[in-house]
């Protein structure tokens, strides 16, 4: 039986997959895997992992291999060795922002966002960009190096493609086509795997923002992670590691953010909690989130009160704030005490339990995922193996990213009616 946290969504109802979808139980989303083309990124990894044999995995609908009973394994972390420069600083990571907004014809030429009254995916991106850089410390400094809006619909998986008439037609029914988008067909038909393979160079792209619209199937995320079997512990959940057909020739850890352009600014936040939730429950607990029976440091961070009752929440997660009782509970008036504040000063959480409440951020889910980013501990140091900053994992994964250098003095230029 394959477990997923009843707080830990499936298919986000804010990413652009089918609503048809977000109901799959993690049996079904396997099936489906296992009838699917092959998605290729972890079926070509080694699988140095002892006592198990790579064939008596299952590759799931995501990508991801999947070991049954993954809490029986024992699994021996590789050798660590700290590196203060991965660790402090700050760094570069370049994005290229694709917007799937194809022009209707029968719709008097208007483009796709135009039409649904969408939100401008280029305008949220450079909150994302604003909201990572603060939670981060300054850690990591998205800069948006190429915009590329794309007059056309997105190939699938499968090889499906809408047209206008075939979208429309299945919007109006809401019975969409249920392939994934192909990452790989993206990187190709916009340019972009030549540029995402040279991350050293100028030109070199770390990240891939999508946006569309409902029925284009991207995922909230998506990532290739480089040598993932060796460096990081196995799953028996699907959503923790999601390679799809992402190229695994780049030979480093990529990722393709997913977007929908029909909701707001919250759900895009949202969706890069849940890359940071899948992250850190891979690299401090081993594969394995299961607060209810684990102590490691991601699986207390997100340890919660309704889940031990009369005893302090820590942090949280993505779908259930620390004094939440149910998935998406951002605004709960309920107080409860919390160890949250004491992740100021991790790996010591040794504090006294204080009262919490939804006024902490604010009342909003947009508040509510950046306070949770703004937790993550980004100290310089390391435990159990692990950095104490975990931004390294969640965006610097190789520890490759460049330096960023601050912006060059300007002068100040004023109009000519004013010289």
């Amino acid at each position: 039986m394959l477990r997923t946290p009843n707080t830990f969504s499936r298919f986000s109802r804010f990413s652009c997959f089918s609503r048809s979808l977000l109901s799959a139980s993690p049996t079904l989303v396997l099936l489906l895997g296992l009838l699917a083309p092959s998605l290729g990124a972890q079926e070509a990894d080694s699988f140095p992992i002892a006592g198990v044999r790579a064939e008596e995995t299952l590759i799931a609908h995501t990508g991801a291999r999947i070991v049954p009973e993954r809490a029986k394994l024992a699994w021996p972390r590789p050798p660590f060795r700290y590196d203060a420069q991965v660790a402090t600083g700050r760094k570069l990571a370049r994005v290229a922002v694709v917007i799937y907004d194809p022009i209707l014809a029968t719709h008097g030429g208007k483009n796709l966002r135009a039409w649904l009254g969408a939100n401008d995916g280029l305008e949220f991106s450079h909150i994302l960009v604003d909201v990572i850089r603060q939670a981060s410390w300054g850690y990591v400094n998205y800069e948006i190096v190429d915009v590329i809006r794309v007059n056309g619909w997105p190939k699938k998986v499968d090889g499906f493609r809408y047209d206008e008439a075939s979208y429309l037609e299945a919007r109006a029914k809401k019975e969409w086509q249920p392939a994934t988008i192909s990452y790989r067909a993206m990187l190709e038909e916009t340019g972009l795997l030549s540029r995402v393979a040279k991350p050293g160079s100028a030109e070199g792209i770390h990240e891939v923002w999508l946006w569309g619209a409902d029925g284009m199937h991207f995922d909230e995320f998506a990532g290739v992670v480089k040598e993932r079997d060796r460096r990081f512990g196995p799953t028996d959940n699907p959503w923790l590691y999601r390679p799809y057909d992402l190229p695994v020739e780049l030979g480093r850890t990529f990722w393709v953010m997913g977007f929908n352009m029909e909701v707001g600014a919250d759900n895009m936040v949202h969706s890069y909690t849940h890359r940071v939730e899948s992250m850190a429950a891979l690299a401090f607990a081993d594969g394995i989130w299961d607060p209810k029976t684990r102590r490691d440091a991601w699986n207390l961070f997100s340890r919660l009160e309704m889940d031990f009752p009369g005893t302090p929440s820590m942090v949280g997660n993505c779908h259930v704030p620390p004094n939440g009782q149910s998935g998406y509970d951002y605004v709960n008036p309920r107080r409860v005490s919390s160890w949250a504040h004491g992740w100021d000063r991790y790996p010591d959480l040794r504090c006294e339990p204080r009262e919490i409440s939804a006024e902490a951020w604010g009342r909003t889910q947009f508040g509510y995922q950046k306070w949770i980013l703004e937790r993550l501990p980004k100290g310089a140091g390391s435990t159990n193996g692990c950095y104490d900053n975990w931004w390294v994992y969640v965006a610097n994964t190789d520890g490759d990213l460049p330096e960023w250098t601050p912006p060059q003095a300007g002068v100040l230029q004023v109009p000519e009616a004013l010289r």
